[in-house]
């Protein structure tokens, strides 16, 4: 049952109660606005009663007479309310019907409706499986064609791929061989140059030796005692020192024959140290002084 019919039936039953009670309240005025009769008065009540004061009397009936019109006037206002409530139910059961009419109709175009919804429906559902069918077969054709094009693009770029590294493979090697002509060519150099540096290096030494071997001469012969001693004598010592000159030993490793010549030459050393050596340990060792053969030729 829709909510519009709910509603209709609770404001008619509402109304039905409505005049239900209304009835009941007319019923009861009407029973109440009947006065009882009075009892029949004793001679002694009457003559009382003349005694009672005419303006009484008159106050006591104007207020019933004002209790009559006010019942009157409530009577005649609950007929009006109920009149109205009669026309009201009239007027709802006039829309109810109406509105059953209308749901009537409504349920009838709703059956309709769905009916040619249904017919709707299939024909979608039959157009939806055409459409499915369809997709399908186009789904494996795009697959196909994207396998092929895959398969294509797959052999283009191994294609690709190797004869970029052939000739990558082709520029390193060209890459190793300039590099190793480059280093072959620099290890010639470095050679040149280490070889120029050490002839020149050579010479040095060599002049330097020249220079020191004359001045340790100079040295020793300045200590050498001559006197006594036959002309023409020579021998060869065995003379070790330390940077800076300082002989730590001397030996004679070839004998002139004459042992006063090869004592007083080995003197004449001890008495020339320190010898005029480099003090630089890395120029002293290179010219390997630490221990020298010394030819004495006085």
């Amino acid at each position: 049952m829709s909510p519009r019919r709910l509603l209709f039936q609770s404001g008619l039953f509402s109304i039905v109660l409505h005049l239900a009670l209304l009835g009941m309240l007319v019923l009861s005025f009407d029973f109440v606005s009947r006065p009882l009769l009075p009892a029949p008065a004793t001679e002694k009540e009457v003559v009382k009663a003349v005694t009672v004061d005419n303006a009484q009397v008159q106050q006591e009936l104007q207020k019933i007479r004002d209790a009559e019109n006010e019942k009157l006037k409530k009577q005649q206002a609950l007929e009006k309310k109920l009149k109205d409530l009669e026309n009201q139910a009239a007027s709802v059961e006039k829309q109810r019907k109406a509105e059953e009419q209308r749901l009537a109709e409504t349920k009838r175009k709703q059956e309709q409706e769905k009916k040619q919804r249904e017919a709707e429906q299939k024909k979608l559902a039959q157009l939806k499986q055409e459409q499915q069918e369809l997709e399908k077969k186009r789904q494996l054709e795009d697959q196909k064609r994207k396998a092929e094009e895959a398969e294509r693009k797959r052999r283009e770029e191994a294609a690709a791929a190797e004869k970029k590294r052939k000739e990558e493979e082709q520029q390193r090697a060209e890459e190793e061989r300039k590099r190793k002509a480059a280093e072959e060519a620099r290890k010639k150099q470095l050679a040149e140059e280490q070889r120029q540096r050490e002839a020149a290096q050579a010479r040095q030494d060599q002049a330097l030796l020249q220079n020191i071997a004359l001045k340790i001469k100079q040295s020793v012969e300045g200590n050498f005692n001559k006197s006594g001693l036959p002309p023409g004598l020579e021998c060869e010592l065995t003379v070790r020192t330390v940077p800076g000159g300082e002989v730590v030993s001397v030996s004679v490793s070839k004998s002139s024959g004459n042992d006063i010549f090869d004592r007083r030459a080995i003197a004449a050393v001890e008495k020339a140290s320190p010898l005029p050596l480099p003090e630089d340990a890395a120029t002293f060792n290179r010219l390997q002084l630490r221990q020298f053969a010394f030819l004495f030729r006085p």
